[in-house]
């Protein structure tokens, strides 16, 4: 038997919903989870980048904590992975790492292709530094 070809013509567009307009039909669930996830990656990467920044002219969660009244596990927490941040706990963040507000913009997607958000993207870089004689690595993100 032959590979089995898909024609691209044919293929559901992944922004089906949105181009249908207000009146088109439901946004599937999985979609909207894509969004949120890809939302929260960019917000975290966004925060962690400033963190780094800030890190570099001597900032450390425990100062953090202290400067926003939280405990050390939750800036531990916050800044460990992307997670469900409030628009308070991002407001806290920030001010407390470089003294900035957020200033949200955003972007049609419609004419963008589907993908996954990657860091780089957005100009940050994550650049993994090892060595040979050692079993771990270390992660530097600069922006």
């Amino acid at each position: 038997m032959g590979a089995r070809s898909v024609i691209t013509s044919q293929a559901a567009s992944f922004f089906d919903e949105l181009a249908a307009g207000h009146a088109g039909t439901p946004i599937p669930e999985e979609k909207l989870v894509y969004f949120r996830t890809r939302s929260r990656n960019r917000l975290y990467h966004f925060i962690l980048s400033r963190f780094v920044a800030e890190q570099g002219k001597g900032l450390t969660k425990a100062a953090l904590a202290r400067r926003i009244g939280k405990s050390p596990e939750v800036i531990n927490r916050w800044l460990g992975s992307p997670s469900n941040l409030t628009a308070d706990s991002i407001s806290d963040l920030l001010i407390g790492i470089s003294g900035e507000e957020l200033a949200p913009t955003s972007e049609p997607i419609l004419n963008q292709r589907p993908g996954n958000y990657r860091p780089w993207d957005d100009n940050i870089k994550i650049q993994m530094d090892t060595k040979p004689s050692t079993e771990t690595a270390k992660l530097r993100l600069t922006v």
